[in-house]
């Protein structure tokens, strides 16, 4: 890979070189060391300085995978998050981890993704968004078993830098499993209330986000307390009925009860054009030449009731996330980067 691995046997022979070669080539590893962590460190400040939200930042992480197997089964396209007391597993049916995504999210402010439809995430950020949360991310994809590892009081090289680990456990086959441990600091308030807060953010989940999204289909929720017992459950699903129409179906378990809730939309798509650059975004040759950049996707929703009448309230604007109530009688989405959000509409 060439991302900060050696084997053993190569510092074995380094080992045996003379004084001044071995002198030499620590000095010049050292110095590379030294210009990737500067970069790395202005990473990892801005990581904890960003305004991403993290359950989103990883539902945006799903969105951009591909999903052909699903496709070829005619399966679901699917995101699931299994929240424990110190952890959290995502697993996604998307078609498996490439060479070229683990060098991707090796690098820094860079993507195997690069202009892919719909952004949500802090600029330079993307994967490493995971290290909000988590101090270690095991990701099991195929014959892929890997983990990085990166604590605040750190440079920020372990998040560029995978470490191999033997699989934890199996994986079914054409799934992806992320394992995100969460950070424990020494003041148990601090922790506890970044676990409710990302428990906040999965209950608050809407199937209604389902309908800006061109590739996830259904979206699975499991909230455990600490003895492991299931204390929340949620699938927000979304499913076409017809021409220009959508049904969003949330159904939860939560101390055993159980709830759902069904809405159907009238939704109508449009292109926008000569649009400007997005600072947020990095783009490929192609898409500078062809401006792919100028023009964007706008969605909008109509909430129906049962007998089609349309129903008129106000409703929630989109910019990949649900950004505000600004008046609109139906739901309304545009693919614009966070930068945009807190004036959305004026």
């Amino acid at each position: 890979m060439g991302r900060g691995y050696v084997r053993q046997e190569t510092w074995e022979k380094l080992n045996r070189l003379d004084g001044d070669a071995h002198e030499e080539i620590q000095s010049a590893f050292s110095g590379i060391l030294e210009s990737i962590g500067s970069v790395v460190s202005t990473l990892a400040k801005n990581l904890y300085t960003s305004h991403a939200q993290f359950v989103f930042e990883l539902l945006q992480n799903a969105e951009d995978n591909y999903f052909q197997r699903a496709e070829e089964q005619n399966q679901l396209r699917y995101v699931e998050f299994r929240m424990f007391h110190d952890r959290m597993v995502v697993d996604c049916n998307e078609d498996g981890f490439t060479e070229n995504n683990l060098r991707a999210i090796c690098e820094v402010g860079k993507s195997s993704k690069i202009g892919s439809e719909g952004y949500i995430g802090e600029k330079g950020i993307g994967f490493k968004s995971v290290f909000m949360a988590a101090w270690k991310v095991h990701i099991q994809s195929g014959d892929f078993s890997f983990s990085f590892q990166h604590r605040r009081e750190e440079s920020g090289l372990g998040m560029v830098t995978p470490i191999w680990e033997n699989p934890s456990e199996d994986v079914p086959p054409h799934l992806t499993r992320m394992t995100l441990y969460f950070h424990q600091t020494e003041d148990p308030q601090v922790s506890s209330t970044q676990r409710e807060t990302i428990r906040q953010q999965l209950k608050d989940l809407q199937g209604d986000i389902l309908l800006f999204m061109r590739k996830l289909q259904e979206i699975r929720i499991s909230i455990f307390d600490e003895e492991g017992n299931d204390q929340y459950s949620a699938v927000l699903s979304a499913s076409e009925i017809g021409l220009s129409r959508v049904t969003v179906k949330k159904a939860i378990n939560e101390d055993g009860k159980s709830n759902s809730t069904t809405r159907t939309y009238h939704v109508t798509k449009h292109v926008a054009g000569n649009l400007a650059k997005n600072e947020n975004r990095n783009y490929s040759e192609y898409e500078e030449t062809t401006k792919k950049y100028s023009t964007a996707r706008v969605v909008l929703a109509f909430p129906l009731s049962s007998d089609s009448t349309p129903i008129i309230q106000p409703q929630k604007v989109f910019a990949f996330l649900p950004v505000d109530y600004r008046g609109f009688s139906r739901l309304c989405h545009a693919g614009e980067p966070a930068r945009y959000r807190s004036d959305f509409g004026t």
